[in-house]
């Protein structure tokens, strides 16, 4: 699978919430996209979009300190920068290790719960071998081994295999990059990625990543990642996401944290919405974010 086919498939993978962070792309054929159910009920516009041009206004760079349930200090720092650009790559490549432990178990969950989309839908494609003979017959080791890899050539890119479509689609995106680490022995425990891209509306931001270490769940990391983003974009207005619907443990947490059903989702790209739940999050709805952001100095 080359790069430059990830960086689309890593618009849909963005999307996932990982168990880990809970306590948590599409490249799609049009073979495969008559066959799905989609909603793009509120795209985003298309045009200049005040809200982007705003952002870079915002510093390139920051940090904060804040202490976890057990009052241990962490340091959490950020980074703007853009889906092309190699500042991005490498901070993104960073992440893999944790992003690895998060995803790896959200999407094998999935697919043993869904096993039809294999065959279906192009994100599977990969796995079609290994189904050949039929659900039954399948060896899920080997299964997860594949997910391992197929998730990882969405987190270590090469931008060198871009295509010139690709680099002017994202290039004017904005990604924001959040890194949690314990703060005595420097170890990365978790990270969230957000975007603020052309035409969302003002105030709208995207979050496309997010994983905690399994090893350091329930130590309240998710959500001071999450309400860092009031203190890198304080005039975020509305948080958006999308994540599997068999991913009951992210979602019972993001409703606790104040995200609420999405009745009219952006949808960037086409999703089989039997396949996803769309959450977001209003700042005039709810403080916990804001308390949260509060407590990072």
């Amino acid at each position: 699978m080359s790069n430059a086919y990830s960086i689309v498939h890593m618009l849909r993978l963005c999307t996932l919430l990982s168990v880990a962070a809970a306590c948590t792309h599409l490249y799609s054929q049009s073979h495969y996209m008559k066959k799905e159910k989609t909603m793009n009920n509120h795209k985003p516009s298309q045009g200049p979009s005040t809200w982007l041009a705003s952002i870079p206004s915002l510093k390139n760079a920051g940090s904060f300190v804040g202490k976890d349930k057990q009052g241990n200090q962490v340091m959490l720092e950020w980074q703007k920068t853009t889906l092309v650009s190699p500042d991005f790559v490498t901070a993104y490549s960073a992440t893999w290790e944790i992003a690895e432990h998060g995803y790896t178990p959200v999407e094998m969950q999935f697919l043993q719960a869904y096993p039809e989309v294999v065959g279906k839908e192009a994100y599977f494609k990969p796995f079609e071998p290994l189904f050949a003979s039929g659900v039954a017959a399948v060896d899920w080791r080997q299964v997860e081994v594949a997910m391992r890899s197929v998730l990882k050539g969405h987190f270590v890119l090469d931008p060198s295999l871009y295509s010139d479509a690709i680099l002017k689609a994202y290039a004017h995106d904005i990604i924001f990059v959040v890194t949690i680490k314990d703060q005595a022995t420097n170890q990365q425990l978790g990270f969230i990625t957000f975007m603020v891209r052309v035409g969302y509306a003002h105030g709208d931001i995207k979050v496309m990543s997010f994983a905690v270490s399994p090893a350091h769940q329930c130590r309240g990391l998710g959500k001071l990642l999450m309400g860092a983003i009031f203190n890198i974009v304080p005039q975020v207005k509305r948080i958006f996401l999308h994540t599997r619907v068999t991913n009951e443990r992210a979602l019972q947490a993001y409703r606790s944290w104040g995200f609420m059903d999405d009745q009219h989702p952006v949808i960037d790209h086409p999703l089989n919405m039997a396949h996803w739940s769309c959450l977001e999050y209003k700042a005039d709805q709810s403080n916990v974010l804001q308390k949260a952001a509060a407590l990072l100095k």
